[in-house]
């Protein structure tokens, strides 16, 4: 199978991997450098808004349409997560 640079599964994939990464950087970086932590819930909420400048770029920059839409469906895939995860933590 031959992967075209702007597919569906690319855009899945970087929306899968990014906000992970980033979540875990938060989790090791932050306490170093602030002597603080933030609560899981704005950490993993920081992580997913993450995936935004990436759809942006994707769709406005590089008109990659189809790996932005993929980007945008992980997003609402983790989006509607985290409501589930914290539906009763208000």
């Amino acid at each position: 199978m031959r992967l075209n640079k702007d597919s569906n599964l690319i855009g899945l994939l970087l929306g899968l991997t990014v906000p992970v990464i980033v979540y875990f950087l938060q989790l090791i970086l932050i306490p170093s450098l602030f002597g603080f932590s933030f609560s899981n819930k704005s950490m993993q909420l920081f992580a997913l808004v993450f995936n935004l400048p990436l759809f942006r770029y994707f769709i406005i920059n590089i008109n990659y349409e189809k790996s932005a839409r993929g980007i945008l469906f992980m997003t609402f895939i983790y989006g509607l997560i985290w409501v589930y995860i914290n539906k009763g933590s208000f």
